[in-house]
């Protein structure tokens, strides 16, 4: 048998379907019942709790606002820097701030009867806020302690214009559809004031719209203001120089003019704007720029070069070839001019590890590992063959008894890219920056037997298949650390993977290994730009290199190039008027250099190609210098290389 239902409780029944009443099925109008004191919210007939019941202060009912913004089919959320609370719900927005009786209405400043305020954690705002913006019906029942509101739902009638720039007899304007309906109704119909597939002449077009749902209920109107600029004109090429008559080798100053409508001129193309002409006859330049919208502007100027020299071409590029840019030499004779001797020295205990085999990357698994302690470098550059793109990751473990430390102070990421000397140069570009800022400081702290991720800068590359990485970076430890260079699919995590990696062997050609005294000094007292001079560095011969092993085979290890290792140059007494440059030897170089602390790359817009090619790292000025050139030589580029240093020819007006 059945639990038998009480006379008193089928009475309460009775009388709690009397006081709620259920919205009729196809009914226009929302209905939300409040009951008093209570958290109880009846929305169309079904029960909802609020998160804070309805509460009276000082006369003013309060609401929990996250609660009944729900029930409008919307939300909240508290903007931390205006302190505000945003309820959105279709067109609305109002703005509420906890205290104050201030709030707003789509951006219009209007009074609250109550100011609102937060209670246990709930921001409370007063009921009769919402009866405006809504167009709400508040009715109130004393004896069933309710509180009824009546609102319509509308549809919401939003879109977008498109292209977000249109030019007046010239652009096709398109509409874009973000109608809604706050209860997913369908949207049947709409109607437009305004709209245009297109505008002939300039101004601001207000176009609004109304759309009706398929309850025969209409939005209000939504309007964008279109605002139609004057056609594009094309952009205005026009140059000057200093001069229009000129003598071989005779510098030469192009003054760019050029302007357009809008100001946006997005591409500069010049043709034959040598520095200096070394033929005599009539040279034409020639100038083309590009706006935002493709129009061009083109502009032509003819000067005359006289059959008189003042600088011969090789005179010209020492001077006036900008430092970080690059000039033609006969590589030959470089051969010839007398050497720099010097002696390197050991400056602090500074390891290096070097990953670098197997180059490419063609499986998972550890490509090198080793326990290093104190100041230690890596140095990392990897090509993935990999169908699956790939992150290279450098692993510390701390095998210590006790809780270890591993201080990241500068990193040097170069890529990814599609080749190798774009990634060296990169790589050793940021790196010699980060030694010309703070410390990073970066501090991770390895609880004894576990693992954690450093140096993310580099891991956070995501190596597609044929493109390279290349990093360079410091770091010190408080204890000795197992070091792993691990590589491993983009999508997996690579700690959980570890214990099931192998150690991967060398490819036989390039270098890894440990190498201890990876900083080298080199002072030189001697006198430096009395005579054309070269300095030979990163050969095997008068630059030796490093020397290593490579701890997962005990191999001795020779590191090529001397990659990683960090040289600081001093040359105490240059003289006036010196021109020092980089001369590859052993084929194209694109790197980087510290002159002074000033970062210089070779070149800044491309690399060193040959041994023809010179890069003008520095000049000295009118009095005897002390130059410091610092760098490590770049992964990627050939070595070894040549400093130069050239007297420059005597300045001529």
């Amino acid at each position: 048998m059945g639990k038998k239902v009480s006379l008193v409780a089928l009475v309460a029944l009775f009388l709690f379907a009397v006081a709620i009443p259920v919205q009729a099925q196809g009914q226009l109008q929302d209905q939300l019942v409040l009951i008093q004191k209570t958290n109880q919210m009846y929305h169309n007939g079904k029960l909802y709790k609020a998160s804070q019941p309805l509460t009276e202060k000082k006369g003013v009912t309060y609401v929990a606002a996250r609660s009944i913004a729900e029930r409008l089919y919307g939300k909240v959320v508290y903007d931390s820097k205006l302190k505000e609370y945003i309820l959105t719900t279709g067109q609305q927005e109002l703005r509420y701030k906890a205290g104050s009786t201030a709030y707003t209405i789509n951006g219009a400043s209007t009074k609250l009867d109550g100011a609102p305020f937060v209670q246990q954690g709930t921001l409370m705002i007063p009921l009769r806020s919402l009866l405006k913006p809504y167009g709400m019906k508040i009715s109130s029942n004393a004896e069933q302690k309710k509180v009824t509101l009546e609102w319509t739902v509308k549809p919401v009638a939003a879109f977008t214009v498109s292209p977000a720039t249109i030019y007046a007899g010239e652009t096709e304007v398109s509409y874009i559809d973000k109608a809604s309906h706050p209860k997913g109704l369908l949207i049947t119909d709409e109607r437009w004031e305004g709209q245009a597939s297109s505008f002939d002449t300039p101004g601001t077009y207000k176009v609004t719209r109304w759309v009706q749902d398929e309850n025969g209920v209409w939005s209000d109107p939504f309007s964008v203001n279109v605002v139609v600029k004057q056609p594009n004109l094309p952009p205005v090429a026009n140059f000057t120089t200093d001069k229009n008559s000129y003598k071989m080798g005779e510098m030469i100053h192009y003054t760019d003019l050029s302007t357009d409508d809008e100001n946006k001129i997005k591409k500069t193309e010049w043709t034959n704007n040598a520095k200096g002409f070394f033929t005599p006859g009539p040279q034409t330049i020639t100038l083309k720029v590009t706006d935002t919208h493709g129009a061009v502007g083109e502009f032509s100027k003819t000067i005359m070069i006289e059959d008189e020299t003042l600088y011969s071409k090789q005179d010209f590029d020492m001077l006036f070839t900008e430092v970080g840019d690059k000039y033609q030499i006969d590589g030959a004779s470089v051969l010839k001019l007398p050497t720099v001797s010097y002696e390197l020295s050991v400056v602090g205990q500074q390891t290096l590890i070097r990953s670098n085999s197997p180059e490419h990357i063609d499986e998972e698994g550890i490509y090198y590992s080793d326990t290093a302690t104190g100041n230690v470098r890596f140095l990392t550059h990897n090509q993935n063959n990999r169908a699956n793109p790939v992150r290279i990751y450098i692993i510390a473990t701390n095998e210590n008894a006790e809780e270890a430390t591993v201080t990241e102070e500068r990193v040097g990421v170069g890529g990814p890219a599609p080749y190798v000397s774009q990634t060296g140069k990169a790589a050793v570009g940021n790196y010699l920056f980060g030694r010309t800022q703070p410390s990073l400081n970066k501090v991770i702290k390895i609880p004894p037997g576990e693992s954690r991720v450093v140096l993310s800068k580099l891991s956070d590359v995501k190596l597609a298949q044929d493109r390279v990485v290349t990093m360079y970076s410091d770091v010190s430890t408080s204890a000795p650390i197992k070091f792993s260079i691990v590589v491993v699919d983009a999508d997996k995590d690579v700690l959980a993977e570890l214990p099931k990696l192998q150690q991967l062997p060398r490819d036989g050609k390039h270098v890894r290994g440990t190498f201890h005294d990876a900083n080298r000094n080199i002072h030189v007292l001697d006198t430096i730009g009395n005579e054309p001079a070269r300095m030979i560095l990163a050969d095997k011969v008068v630059d030796t290199r490093l020397s290593g092993y490579d701890v997962t085979t005990g191999d001795i290890m020779s590191n090529d190039g001397n990659n990683g290792a960090y040289y600081v140059l001093r040359l105490y007494n240059v003289q006036p008027h010196t021109l020092i440059g980089l001369n590859p030897r052993g084929g194209h170089y694109g790197g980087a250099f510290l002159v002074n602390n000033k970062l210089v790359y070779t070149t800044t817009t491309t690399i060193l190609s040959n041994a023809n090619d010179v890069g003008v790292l520095y000049r000295t000025g009118n009095d005897v210098e002390q130059v410091t050139i610092a760098f490590t030589p770049a992964s990627g580029s050939n070595l070894p290389f040549n400093l130069l240093f050239l007297p420059l020819p005597e300045l001529k007006y």
